[in-house]
C-alpha cells in the first residue's frame, strides 16, 4: 500500500495517515514498527535492493559474474518493477537530503563497486581494451540498460515494444552484444580514424 503512496506522489505529499487508511491499519503502527515515514519509506527502498542484490548474487560470485548475466538479470529485475527507474530518477536526481543519499549510498553498494570490478577484471585479463576506464564503462552499460525503462511510453507507443520480461531478455541480449562487439563490420571503419 504504502509503495503507492510514494510511487505517485513526492515523499512530503504523503501522510502517514493515508498510508495507515489505505493498508487498513492504525497510523501508530506504522510508527511503531518503521520508526514513521521516513523507516516506511527506506524499508520499501531496502526491498527492492534486496531483490536486486538477490538477483546479483544468484548469478554466482563476481568473479563468476559475467556483464551479460548483470544486463539480463537488471532487465528483467527493471520488466517485474516498472516503477523503480522513474523513482530512481525522481529520488536521487530531483530531491535532496538524507533520503537520497541513503538510496545512492545503498544502490552504490550493491551496484557500482562489483561492476567496476567486473570491469577491471575483464581488462586484467585481456578481454576488454586496456584503455577503457571502468566507472565509464559501468556508466554507459547503465544507460543502455536503463533508458527503455525510462522511456517506457516511447518504447510502447512509437517502437510497439511491450515491456514485459521476454522483450526484457531481448533488450539485455541486444545490450551486451552491441556493447561487446560495438555497430561496425568488423572490416569496416565506417569512416572512424
Amino acid at each position: 500500500m504504502a509503495r503507492q503512496h510514494f510511487l505517485s506522489r513526492d515523499f512530503k505529499a504523503v501522510s502517514i495517515r493515508q498510508i495507515a487508511e489505505s493498508a487498513g491499519v492504525n497510523g501508530a503502527m506504522v510508527n511503531y514498527y518503521f520508526g514513521g515515514k521516513q523507516g516506511l519509506y527506506m524499508a520499501m527502498v531496502d526491498g527492492m535492493l534486496a531483490e536486486l542484490e538477490a538477483n546479483l548474487t544468484d548469478l554466482g560470485d563476481d568473479s563468476h559474474m559475467s556483464l551479460a548475466d548483470f544486463s539480463n538479470s537488471y532487465c528483467l529485475l527493471l520488466a517485474r518493477n516498472p516503477w523503480w527507474p522513474n523513482f530512481m530518477v525522481r529520488e536521487v536526481l530531483f530531491s535532496e537530503g538524507e533520503i537520497r543519499e541513503a538510496i545512492i549510498e545503498k544502490f552504490g553498494n550493491i551496484i557500482g563497486p562489483r561492476l567496476v570490478g567486473l570491469v577491471e577484471r575483464e581488462i586484467s585479463q585481456g578481454h576488454f581494451r586496456a584503455e577503457l576506464d571502468p566507472r565509464l564503462t559501468v556508466i554507459s552499460l547503465m544507460g543502455m540498460t536503463i533508458f527503455p525503462f525510462l522511456a517506457r511510453p516511447v518504447m510502447e507507443q512509437v517502437f510497439k515494444l511491450e515491456l514485459n520480461e521476454t522483450t526484457a531478455a531481448t533488450i539485455a541480449a541486444h545490450n551486451t552484444q552491441l556493447f561487446m562487439t560495438g555497430v561496425l563490420q568488423p572490416d569496416n571503419s565506417g569512416g572512424l580514424p
